[in-house]
């Protein structure tokens, strides 16, 4: 008899824990489909759940790193932890298709090659690689991942995030020298960070791998949050200060474009 109630108990606490898990990977799917960070009612709305479940599934979701939320503007976006599981596909392909005549003709005018990214937790994963050649910009999908702290496309990124969410990324994190150059440890990337977003763009001297250099532009969504980055690479000369400004201009000029692309679909 005890055993027969224990099962039933057991048999409706799976039934529970499977509606539980259904609804969560649903908030999931949904968060993982979105460029822009959703309010709880959105989510709510879009997974057809009362807004005390949905409520309830964000916050456990929050508290295991699966989700992110934006204590400032009370908006969600996929957590850390979650980008574990596998890059976010979706996003890189969207952002690609709007932005590549974009990218070309950067590209294109400055005989550099061409960066797009996106930031999954401490990493960035490139999507696009463009170079010139012959006045003809060809450009290339990849996926290659690198550690955010030690390139300019990384920093610009991580820059317009919310400090929250930089405190999560980095809560056990060892920062990895790369080079000499590297920054290694969190106050020192935090005051970077501070710098980049009075300047508007990130440098990278060398510091993912010797003799590599970069310029890198933060691709905003409404809230000034970075969705993607965009970058310059090339020699040392890259940084020098009497180009470097023209460099900037125009990725910033093409970051706004992409934005506005990109918030129009």
């Amino acid at each position: 008899m005890w055993n027969i109630g224990w099962r039933t108990v057991l048999q409706q606490d799976l039934k529970y824990i499977n509606k539980s898990l259904e609804k969560s990977f649903k908030i999931l799917e949904i968060l993982s489909k979105s460029i822009f960070p959703l309010k709880a009612s959105n989510i709510s709305r879009k997974a057809v759940l009362s807004r005390t479940t949905t409520f309830r599934l964000l916050s456990v979701l929050s508290q295991l790193g699966y989700i992110h939320k934006n204590t400032g503007s009370n908006t969600y976006t996929m957590g850390h932890k979650a980008f574990q599981f596998g890059e976010t596909s979706d996003y890189l392909q969207s952002i690609s298709e709007t932005s590549k005549e974009i990218l070309k003709e950067v590209s294109s005018k400055t005989n550099l090659i061409t960066y797009l990214a996106m930031l999954e937790g401490s990493q960035i994963v490139h999507s696009d690689k463009i170079s010139d050649n012959n006045d003809d910009a060809t450009i290339r999908t990849f996926r290659m991942r690198l550690d955010a702290h030690c390139c300019a496309l990384g920093k610009v990124m991580l820059a317009y995030r919310p400090e929250n969410e930089i405190a999560t990324i980095y809560r056990s994190y060892n920062f990895y020298p790369h080079t000499n150059n590297t920054i290694t440890n969190l106050n020192d990337l935090k005051r970077q960070l501070g710098k980049i977003r009075t300047n508007g763009y990130a440098l990278n001297h060398g510091e993912a791998f010797e003799n590599s250099y970069g310029i890198g532009v933060a691709i905003l969504d409404k809230d000034k949050r970075s969705f993607a980055g965009i970058a310059l690479s090339g020699s040392k000369n890259i940084l020098n200060p009497k180009t470097m400004m023209d460099y900037v201009d125009l990725l910033q000029s093409a970051s706004i474009k992409i934005s506005r692309l990109i918030v129009a679909n």
